[in-house]
């Protein structure tokens, strides 16, 4: 009650002519179109923070609202902008909100205090998220960004946003938002809008997308398509290989272009921040340059694009904001890149930025509530590309923040360490065994639970025709544990996987990978069966799903790398042609061996005469006894000699 009386007198006070400092001017007194970005600067840890009060910055003008605020926000608990809404409300402002379904089954503090004074709310996309983070105030002013309106979001993670003065903008936005606050249409039911998209704000072109109904990923690949220069990007969920693959078409022609030119001389930070430091047009080397958040490296597995683009050496960081506040924890703590901004072909007549709520994922493009912005012109690119120097400054190598976060763990050899230097060398991880042939095409659906004991009426052992489990075993030939994390097998055309934070070989010891895949994957029927190998080190696709990656190793073709997170090739096996050995012969089944000398260096994987047929009576210990009187390989133990 005591609340309610506070936010009903300052109501009082603002709708009386009190105005708060920074808040926009009264009607009479028109600014004209115009766009501003905010960044909030958290910092790399505590007390290295400059925030720009971004937070400040919206509640303000809330506070300035004379007729309607209509917001549409996914996770809201920042205080300032909660109580700016309250009120406005009690002013008499019409004030409305569109929340997600999940977070608000969750119980988001934001929404409670809205429903607690009557606030109305419309909830939506109930199986996917309704992301957008925008405010719409007086049908004039438009507040969107990459941020969600949470203390992390303001505080302790890095975000942009933009305040667009202009009436068009704000009816393109309204027009978004009453599909979802007054048709309750969300996600795939929203329909195209039907009123423009394009406007020109001051010095500012602006274009606005919302997803899934517009197609804002085709935008964004045909702006990267036509990228000539450059492409500085800072992404938090990474996970569409569309994006990925024209990062890495551009990065192919620039490299080829800096060599031209004699720019490849030039040290990757002084390329990074050419257009930073001034350079313009035929001065500039070019270039694309990546800072990747690490919850998501983490959290995204094998989806994340970041092992593709390391690969192919694309020159990126992982963001270095430690700002926390959980010291340490930057997951429930902060201390997050939660940025989705792509610098285009900065220093150039055609500068550009791609911001807004739409993360590069399959489910903002086909499923979330989203907004994309398209920003050009020099002046608002060049305030971007000053924060995304800031940003790279602070980041991280990617492998020596591999090595740091796994500091403790004893005379860990990275691929470069703290200092910089590269102790890991071609040779000191081998891939020493090959298992590729794993089903020979004639499975029969219907018996995917094969019970081996029972009678058949296939007339064969169904054992011998449900298996494509696939391995790739590797060995660790120095006396130091080595840090695999970020490495990638490569098939000579795009990575097969990648190994994720924190895996480590030890001295002397095998590491097993396996790809399981012994029945259909079927919803209603949970994958049974007994799988082909044991004792894995690492494990792909363990739901069975095909849109995971796979080993998908071929018979008919075997080249395969492996590559560290610089992209150096540290081994290699195959010369692009049928495997050297192995594979189905009648009803056996074998591996692919390296041989292994007893000392001294192991023998080029490229080399037929380095490789032989796995021997034995019966498999190895480590494959299933269902399976070793037919497949014949020794995974995670040292090949017969």
């Amino acid at each position: 009650m005591r609340r309610n009386l506070i936010y009903l007198l300052t109501a009082l006070l603002l709708a009386g002519g009190v105005w708060t400092v920074g808040c926009g001017p009264p009607e009479d007194e028109p600014m004209g179109p115009q766009i501003q970005v905010l960044f909030n600067s958290p910092g790399w840890r505590a007390g290295t923070e400059v925030n720009r009060m971004p937070s400040e910055f919206i509640s303000e003008r809330i506070d300035a609202a004379r007729v309607s605020v209509d917001a549409a926000v996914y996770g809201f608990n920042k205080q300032n902008i909660i109580d700016a809404l309250v009120r406005a409300h009690y002013r008499g402002v019409e004030v409305r909100l569109v929340a997600d379904a999940g977070e608000y089954g969750r119980g988001s503090h934001g929404y409670v205090v809205m429903e607690e004074h009557k606030i109305p709310i419309q909830t939506g996309n109930q199986f996917h998220i309704m992301h957008d983070k925008f405010f719409i105030v007086d049908d004039r002013f438009v507040f969107v960004g990459t941020g969600n309106i949470s203390r992390s979001e303001f505080v302790f993670n890095n975000n942009n946003w933009v305040w667009i003065d202009h009436p068009g903008v704000a009816d393109a936005f309204t027009a978004e938002f009453n599909q979802m606050f007054e048709g309750a249409r969300f996600s795939a039911a929203k329909e195209p809008l039907g009123v423009p998209n394009t406007f020109q704000v001051g010095d500012t072109e602006v274009e606005v997308w919302f997803a899934p109904q517009d197609d804002a990923m085709g935008r964004i690949l045909e702006e990267l398509k036509a990228v000539h220069t450059s492409i500085h990007f800072s992404i938090f969920a990474f996970t569409k290989d569309q994006v990925a693959t024209e990062f890495i078409n551009r990065h192919r022609e620039f490299e080829a272009y800096n060599r031209e030119m004699g720019f490849d001389d030039m040290p990757l930070t002084e390329r990074a921040n050419a257009a930073f430091n001034g350079l313009r047009d035929d001065d500039l080397p070019k270039g694309v340059f990546g800072i990747l958040d690490r919850s998501q490296l983490h959290g995204n597995g094998q989806y994340h694009q970041g092992y593709r683009l390391a690969a192919n050496e694309v020159p990126m960081r992982l963001d270095g904001n430690y700002n926390s506040r959980i010291p340490g924890d930057y997951q429930a703590g902060g201390g997050r890149l939660h940025a989705k901004t792509m610098i285009l072909d900065a220093g150039t007549p055609d500068a550009r930025v791609i911001t807004g709520s739409f993360n590069w994922s399959s489910a903002a493009t086909i499923s979330n509530d989203e907004v994309l912005l398209i920003l050009r012109g020099e002046r608002i690119t060049d305030e971007y590309i000053r924060e995304y120097n800031t940003l790279w400054q602070t980041a991280k190598d990617l492998s020596a923040s591999m090595c740091i976060l796994m500091k403790d763990f004893d005379q860990l050899t990275c691929d470069v360490d703290v200092a910089g230097n590269a102790p890991v060398q071609p040779g000191d991880v081998v891939i020493s065994e090959v298992h590729f042939d794993g089903w020979n095409g004639e499975r029969d659906p219907s018996h995917h639970t094969c019970n081996p004991g029972a009678a058949s009426d296939l007339g064969f052992d169904c054992r011998r025709r449900i298996t494509n489990d696939q391995f790739v075993e590797l060995y660790n030939t120095t006396d130091r544990p080595i840090n695999m994390s970020l490495w990638t097998l490569h098939n000579g055309h795009d990575i097969i996987m990648g190994f994720t934070p924190g895996t480590v070989i030890m001295p002397g010891q095998h590491f097993l990978v396996l790809d399981h895949n012994t029945v259909p994957l079927s919803e209603r029927d949970p994958q049974r069966g007994n799988h082909a190998f044991l004792n894995p080190d690492f494990v792909l696709n363990t739901a069975n799903d095909p849109r995971f990656r796979r080993l998908n190793l071929k018979s008919g073709y075997m080249d395969l790398s492996l590559r560290n997170s610089k992209a150096q090739t540290i081994d290699h096996v195959g010369d692009g042609g049928p495997a050297f050995y192995g594979g189905r012969d009648g009803d056996m089944n074998y591996s692919m061996q390296r041989i292994m000398p007893s000392s001294g260096p192991v023998p080029d994987g490229r080399e037929r005469s380095s490789w032989q047929r796995a021997s034995g009576a019966t498999g190895g210990s480590n494959v299933h006894e269902d399976f070793r009187d037919f497949i014949i390989a020794s995974p995670g133990e040292p090949n017969p000699q």
